[in-house]
This record gives C-alpha cells, structure tokens and sequence, in this order.
C-alpha cells in the first residue's frame, strides 16, 4: 500500500458528484444530523469535547513541526528530516490554505448556513438550508463548512506526505498503522461535530474534499504532475 495525492481533476469532480445528491434530496443533512439527536439533545458529551480538543492539539503539534522543519530547511539549503523545503512547505500551506482561508475566513464567515443545533428541526430558531445555497440565517463562524474537519483532513495529508518522505524508514506494520490512521482522522472529527449537533454531514465531507483539492493543487503547483513530493 502506497498513498498519495489524488490528482486535482479527480477531486474537483468527485467533489462535484458528491454535491449531486445534497442537491437531489436536501433533507439528507436533517436525517443524518436527527440520527445523534433524541428530541432533547444531542449524543456528543464531555467525552466528545475532549476527543475533539485532542484532535486540536495534534493537528496544531503536526503543523508546529512541519513549519520548523520548513523553516530549517530553507535556512539550510537542504532536506530537513529527509524532507524537502516544498515537502514541508506543502504541508504548512495546505493547513493555512485548506483550515486557515478556505474553512475558517471565507465559508465559514460568510455561507450563512446555520449549524444543526439551530435549526428549528432540532430546538433552534434558525431555517434548514442546503450546502449550495449561500444565506442569512448564521451571522458568523457557521456550520459549512466544517473547520475540525479540514483541519483533521490536513492532519492526514500531512501524515501521507510524511510517510512518503520516511517510507524506507519505516516497517511494512509501522507504515500501515500510521496510515490507517491518517485516514481515520477526517472521520472520527466528522462524527463528533455530528454528534455534537455542530455540523451536518455536508459540512463534514466538503470541508475534506475542498481542504484535499487545495493540497492536491499545491502538490502540482510545487513539484509537478508526476514528481514525487521529496
């Protein structure tokens, strides 16, 4: 088993063809969301908000070395870790691209959509609307899309661009222990903002693939279409 970055096409139109069926049939989001809600709150708990900070630190941890390492690299004029100075400047931009601009300045600050626990549907005041509708009904830090997820989601580029630089490194358990967490990262962050009523899943999966294609940009922006990130 080998990962790596998806092309940019393959994500812009996966991510096309994920939208159709929120567009077909938008009460998919309020289904999904009524799953972790019991008509008087919603499953996530102490326990949640604790996974979800951890969640935080180990991102802000990921990205506080690849930005030393960045930055030793350039300063050095050679790999750092065995990575390039692009290896870890890709990863330190998909963070301030994907979770910085693109989740937590632009959509979130001006989507509009109202987080599930404020939806009429589930105790709020709020109206329900669908992903592709910008609108009014959120003034500030709304739910599309979802920041924990694409900061879970550049954890995990960033745990694959790593296991591509230390691969021969690293025993055939090692590495598949580690990528099978790096893939477990957007989930486990997704369930929790859903059952903590803070997100819907629309929220959860754009968050992931907007955050991939802006790091699948970068990586042929930084090292072409078929040189490998090293």
């Amino acid at each position: 088993m080998r990962l790596d970055l998806p092309a940019p096409l393959t994500v812009a139109v996966a991510s096309g063809l994920a939208m159709l069926p929120f567009v077909a049939y938008p009460a998919i989001d309020e289904a999904v969301a009524g799953l972790f809600f019991d008509g008087k709150g919603w499953m996530g708990g102490p326990a949640s908000e604790m996974l979800r900070f951890a969640l935080w630190r180990f991102s802000a941890l990921v990205l506080f070395v690849a930005l030393v390492l960045w930055l030793v690299a350039l300063f050095r004029k050679r790999p750092a870790c065995n990575g390039s100075a692009r290896a870890w400047g890709l990863i330190v931009l998909t963070y301030a691209l994907g979770p910085g601009l693109m989740a937590d300045t632009l959509l979130k600050r001006f989507w509009g959509r109202a987080r599930p626990a404020d939806v009429a549907d589930f105790g709020g005041a709020s109206h329900f609307t669908p992903p592709w509708l910008p609108t009014d009904q959120c003034l500030s830090n709304c739910s599309f899309v979802s920041g924990e997820v694409s900061g879970a989601t550049a954890t995990a580029i960033a745990l694959i661009v790593i296991l591509g630089l230390w691969r021969d490194r690293l025993s055939p358990l090692a590495y598949r222990a580690i990528a099978a967490f790096a893939l477990a990262l957007p989930l486990v962050s997704a369930l929790q903002r859903m059952s903590s009523g803070r997100h819907f899943l629309s929220d959860a999966i754009f968050a992931a693939l907007f955050t991939l294609l802006i790091a699948s940009l970068l990586r042929v922006v930084l090292f072409g279409r078929k040189n490998p990130v090293t």
